[in-house]
């Protein structure tokens, strides 16, 4: 079995003083020859791969509101700083304001607490005064909120009776004997038209959203006004018993602390929105979850970015190739006709074997990545796996193997002499002698048979 033995991958083996010659057998069968010499061997292993990014960014809203404008889309390349998403700049300052004015509130109802002591009749007064305000405030909320349903329901009706009615015109639109049919089906194909609009306008008609809007900050106050009601109720109650607790008291600063505290983030995170959400690295648009006009809750997922700064090619390698693979090795990528230098930066501890990626995965980090790589794409990549400065080298065709191992021919006194011998490290090209032949030895081969031990050869 001549070069049973090789192993995988593609090397470039630069050795010093290998000469070859020509040598006519007995036969005049014509043989190559080489003289074993000390050279550097350098092996590579080729593997296909993937390019990814090694770090993402997900962002969520952090407020409740409308999404003003999407500067990119997805596949978009942006650099650091650029802008990704904003809000509506009208919602952010109104709901910016309604905190402040809490923040207003809250630090107004604990300096009246701090400053009242034991005013006991005053802080009375003043509970009394709030809760008759409130209710009327109440009250009067009641009534817009209860118009505002109204005007609601009222739209819904209004759009509902007209598909109806829409309904009703195209089950009646069927032509009589004197009726152009092209002339019926047009009409019934405008009716048709308009059956859709309203089915769209029943869901997502302009004054029915901002009625609906409306509603729920409505129902907001009321909440707030109810809340604020509680809390005078209590003051009350407190004053009426001539008493403020050791325990009410620190109840009081616990809340001032929690009030504060969510104040605070509230309007941190209102001036943050203002500035819109924007890339943190260079990267790509992989992901776009909203549209320009879209109502975003807190914490709804926005966009996601991954990093053209921290890229890898992902491979996976069989188990026989992974024992030549270490972290650290140089590695080098062939990515859209450019070449990029890598490092093995991680080894999976684990295989992968899910029907489309078996193996085990190993990241080959790019040390200098730039714009022009594309994520996603399929690519050739080259690690370095052995790197011999001095070592014995023989032409890898004169190796042969059988069951005994490996073996050479040498060529001594015009004769083919077989002679055993250890391979280490071997590519394509070239074969390192570990054990077997000396330096300045010739070996020889035969292209087209195989050559038998005591062959007489004669160099021409």
């Amino acid at each position: 079995m001549k070069h049973g033995k090789f192993m995988i991958g593609t090397c470039i083996a630069v050795i010093a003083a290998v000469a070859g010659v020509s040598v006519t057998a007995s036969a005049g069968t014509a043989i190559e020859t080489a003289t074993a010499s000390t050279g550097q061997l350098d092996c590579e292993l080729e593997l296909n791969g993937k390019v990814e990014s090694l770090s993402e960014k997900t962002y969520f809203a952090k407020i409740k509101g409308r999404i003003g404008t999407v500067s990119v889309k997805e596949g978009d390349l942006v650099k650091k700083g650029d802008l990704l998403v904003s809000y509506n700049t009208e919602d952010l300052e109104l709901a910016q304001t309604l905190a402040e004015l809490d923040v207003a509130a809250d630090q107004g109802g604990y300096d009246n607490f701090r400053q009242s002591g034991g005013r006991v009749a005053g802080l009375y007064g003043e509970a009394k005064n709030s809760i008759a305000e409130l209710d009327q405030q109440i009250t009067t909320t009641e009534a817009v909120i209860i118009m505002t349903q109204q005007a609601l329901t009222d739209r819904k009706s209004e759009l509902s009776a007209r598909g109806a009615q829409l309904q009703a015109d195209l089950a009646g639109c069927v032509p009589d004997e004197d009726d152009d049919p092209y002339d019926v089906e047009k009409a019934r194909g405008n009716i048709q038209k308009e059956i859709a609009q309203n089915t769209y306008d029943q869901q997502y008609d302009p004054e029915i959203i901002k009625k609906q809007e409306e509603l729920d900050y409505l129902n907001y106050l009321m909440s707030t006004y109810k809340e604020k009601k509680s809390v005078m109720e209590s003051q009350k109650a407190a004053t009426q018993m001539n008493l403020q607790t050791q325990g009410a008291k620190d109840e009081l600063e616990a809340q001032k602390s929690a009030d504060d505290l969510v104040n605070e983030t509230n309007i941190r995170d209102y001036q943050e929105a203002l500035e819109g959400i924007r890339a943190e690295f260079d990267g790509v648009v992989t992901k776009l979850a909203v549209s320009e006009g879209s109502s975003v809750s807190s914490g709804q997922e926005l966009v996601q970015i991954q990093s053209l700064e921290d890229t890898a090619v992902v491979c996976y390698v069989n188990k026989y190739d992974i024992i030549n693979i270490e972290e650290g090795q140089s590695a080098s990528a062939h990515i859209k006709n450019k070449d990029y230098t890598c490092h093995v930066s991680r080894i999976e501890k684990k295989t992968s074997d899910d029907g489309t990626t078996p193996g085990i995965k190993v990241e080959l980090a790019i040390d200098e990545p730039d714009d022009s790589i594309i994520l996603g794409i399929e690519c050739k990549t080259k690690v370095q796996t052995a790197m011999l400065a001095y070592a014995l080298l023989i032409p890898a065709d004169a190796v042969c193997s059988d069951d005994d191992g490996d073996y050479v021919f040498v060529i001594s006194e015009g004769r083919a002499v077989r002679r055993p011998v250890e391979i280490g490290v071997r590519n394509d090209d070239m074969a390192e002698i570990v054990e077997g032949l000396q330096a300045g030895e010739t070996v020889g081969w035969d292209e087209t048979a195989e050559l038998t031990d005591g062959q007489k050869v004669k160099v021409q």
